[in-house]
């Protein structure tokens, strides 16, 4: 745990890495060969910025910051705003790849879907598990 007292924010900042390169790779898990519903990749883009949001939710309780409803809208606008930056990055690209309102829609979602996930649930496997090193408070961030 001391490698997130120094970097406090790496698992968020690894889950922004990760949904830039689900988003902005030519064909990152060869979707033609997965025969889904239709419209199964908003549900995926829910689910990738619903993990954004808790995962940050996460780091924010973690370092002692709480859930003020100004830091709470602040990471809201930011994983939307990270949303939209990478559907006009799909937009300008060439690779195969296309910008959708659709898709914004479902990370704005996912993203809302995550803070109220992040604030209702954390809080509680916090007071649970206070024991475990995963969900312990980091005292000395500050």
């Amino acid at each position: 745990m001391r490698f997130f007292k120094i970097w406090p924010f790496v698992p968020t900042v690894l889950v922004f890495l990760v949904i830039a390169y689900l988003s902005l790779a030519e064909d990152p898990v060869h979707a033609e060969e997965i025969h889904l519903f239709e419209g199964a990749d908003k549900v995926v883009h829910g689910c990738m910025y619903l993990g954004l949001v808790v995962v940050g939710c996460y780091d924010l309780y973690r370092l002692g910051f709480g859930f003020t409803p100004g830091r709470l809208v602040a990471w809201l606008f930011v994983a939307i705003a990270w949303g939209g930056l990478m559907e006009l990055l799909q937009g300008a690209m060439t690779a195969g790849r296309s910008a959708d309102w659709f898709d914004f829609l479902a990370n704005s979602c996912g993203a809302l879907l995550g803070l109220l996930l992040g604030v209702w649930c954390l809080p509680r496997l916090f007071r649970r598990y206070r024991g475990l090193r995963l969900f312990h408070v980091v005292d000395d961030f500050r």
